[in-house]
């Protein structure tokens, strides 16, 4: 079992490259999508709440429902590709898909966070912190016994003491 937990902060630290990269991907597209998207004026015409996690972790998601026409002339109704606080009635700026104009997006929702990397570094340090923590440097000798004379000798561990044992 202790030589699992010396694995975690390696975990740790994995685990908040999957998310920095992630978040770097989504703020790519994100990116993307703003450079490729038309801009339209159009409103919430309802708004969706979904739920996720259970108990004390539930947690409330609203999607807004917009409404704006293209500028092509065609008026959509599509549910908007992210969450958004924003109420019935609020009036936004639209980023929209011209190849498919139902992918789209409140214009102050778009481009992606940098949320995500804070927390994937503050992983990766965290990790990081405690590998070095726990981690003997390779040294099969973590033992010491002090001499005689006061002065202290570095020795092989007997099985079951001392670090990784």
């Amino acid at each position: 079992m202790t030589d699992l937990f010396q694995y975690l902060p390696l975990l740790l630290v994995a685990f908040g490259l999957v998310i920095i990269l992630v978040s770097i991907r989504g703020i790519i597209n994100g990116r993307r999508f703003v450079r490729q998207a038309q801009r339209v004026q159009g409103v919430v015409s309802d708004v969706r709440t979904r739920f996720a996690g259970q108990g004390e972790h539930l947690r409330a998601n609203q999607w807004p429902i917009l409404t704006f026409t293209t500028l092509a002339g065609q008026e959509i109704t599509t549910e908007a590709a992210t969450a958004s606080r924003l109420g019935i009635g609020h009036e936004t700026e639209v980023l929209y898909d011209p190849q498919d104009p139902t992918t789209a997006v409140p214009a102050e929702n778009a481009g992606g966070s940098y949320g995500g990397i804070i927390v994937g570094l503050i992983a990766v340090v965290i990790g990081v912190v405690f590998f070095f923590g726990f981690w003997d440097g390779g040294s099969e000798s973590g033992c010491e016994i002090q001499r005689p004379d006061g002065s202290f000798e570095s020795v092989a561990c007997p099985p079951g003491i001392g670090i990784g044992g």
